[in-house]
């Protein structure tokens, strides 16, 4: 029988197993072609963008509103499973330290994301607030000390299933540590900071003192662990299969009128099935509208023609890119392959759907150049983005395709 200290070391090795599982597929060449081009275009147009704020920007405000978040929204990796209920309960006085590793292994994570995001304001306050590297590494301390203020608090609170108490939590905590910051960074007096901190202590007390006697609730934990794997496995399914994740299928019967330009043909039948299941199917109809929205609000800001032209690129390249699982998505279905339809047929049909989709893409972002003002620049960005689409579909696409095949 296996001892109760093997449990986390055991858990974690097939955590740690099953993320670089799918992370190789996530962070492919292509992938990262995109992130260090797409990273190094951000970082210029940042910093341009920093270099003509004005001396009355509310850095303050802004650092406060996206700090605060991340501390208060954090999420506690207990890697719970759902038998746990069953079998662990009686051990529950004999895994504070399997649950204390799992905070340990939250605030790492966490922490390595807030110095990422705290270092990204770094320029924008160092040239509002005329902060230097000293005031960088003392806000990070306070940062750290705050997630871990947070998580401590968090898993008090999750022994209670009352529904109000746990929104009045993520509230109260969201307010006091948005206080706090604001007051930190906007260098305010310290009586003003020292009044925030009494408070922060008093309902740190009221909230250990209410949570004493309560025990774990391990449905909680358990629904907690499976939405936060679940949100990985969706990220995860955009670039590989991922047999854990349960796709949401809807109706949406008002967009029926979209599918009457196909023809009621034998030659049809998988121009109808993808184009189904790209309106029908959250994954990929939330995938296409997310990245739209990106890229149309970005290119609303940009006038410059190059990088209007490199960011519609970057993101018909990611939408592409992450609808190719579609092509594969049913051939485990046996009642497929009873289609009279020739396999060649079924790969014409799925390029032709990716370049119209791709060139609506393209629409859309010459529409928006057009609409922050330079008609020029719209009409270069619509041509680019359509011959890109173009060549996406009838070039690479099928490569890739031919790659992805079993056979």
């Amino acid at each position: 029988m296996k001892q109760i200290h093997e449990l986390w070391p055991e858990r974690l090795q097939a955590f740690q197993e099953e993320m670089r599982r799918y992370l190789k597929y996530m962070f492919n060449d292509h992938i990262k072609f995109v992130l260090i081009f797409g990273g190094g275009a951000a970082i210029y147009y940042y910093s341009q963008w920093v270099n003509d704020l004005p001396p009355d920007f509310p850095a303050a405000l802004v650092m406060t509103v996206v700090l605060a978040f991340l501390l208060t929204a954090g999420p506690i990796i207990t890697l719970v499973k759902e038998a746990d209920k069953v079998f662990l309960i009686p051990l529950e006085d004999e895994l504070k330290d399997y649950f204390k590793k799992g905070l340990r292994l939250s605030f790492i994570i966490q922490a390595y994301v807030l110095l990422l995001v705290s270092a990204a304001f770094m320029p924008m306050y160092n040239r509002v607030e005329g902060a230097g590297f000293m005031s960088f590494v003392f806000l990070f301390a306070v940062l750290l000390l705050l997630k871990y203020w947070n998580l401590a608090l968090r898993w008090d609170i999750l022994k209670t299933n009352d529904s109000p108490t746990l929104t009045a939590d993520l509230f109260m905590r969201y307010l006091l540590n948005a206080g706090l910051l604001y007051l930190l960074i906007s260098r305010a007096s310290w009586w003003f900071i020292l009044a925030v901190m009494l408070i922060m202590a008093a309902f740190t007390v009221y909230t250990r003192q209410s949570m004493k006697k309560k025990t774990l609730k391990w449905e909680r934990l358990i629904e907690k662990e499976q939405g936060r794997m679940l949100k990985f496995y969706r990220m995860a399914n955009l670039f590989t299969d991922v047999p854990h994740l349960g796709s949401k299928v809807w109706r949406r019967k008002w967009m029926d009128p979209i599918f009457m330009s196909i023809p009621f043909a034998e030659k049809s039948t998988f121009r109808f099935l993808y184009a189904r299941t790209i309106v029908r199917t959250s994954e990929y109809s939330g995938l296409i509208l997310r990245l739209t929205a990106m890229a149309c609000l970005i290119l609303y800001f940009v006038d410059h023609l190059y990088a209007a032209i490199g960011i519609s690129w970057l993101f018909l390249y990611l939408t592409g890119f992450q609808l190719l699982p579609l092509i594969r998505r049913y051939d485990l279905k046996i009642w497929i392959h009873l289609y009279p339809v020739p396999a060649d047929i079924k790969k014409r049909d799925f390029y032709r759907l990716l370049i119209r989709i791709l060139g609506i893409q393209a629409l859309l972002f010459g529409v928006i150049t057009a609409v922050s003002g330079n008609l020029f620049n719209a009409l270069l960005v619509l041509a680019a983005s359509l011959l890109f689409a173009i060549v996406f579909g009838k070039q690479y696409v099928p490569g890739r395709v031919k790659k992805m095949e079993p056979y």
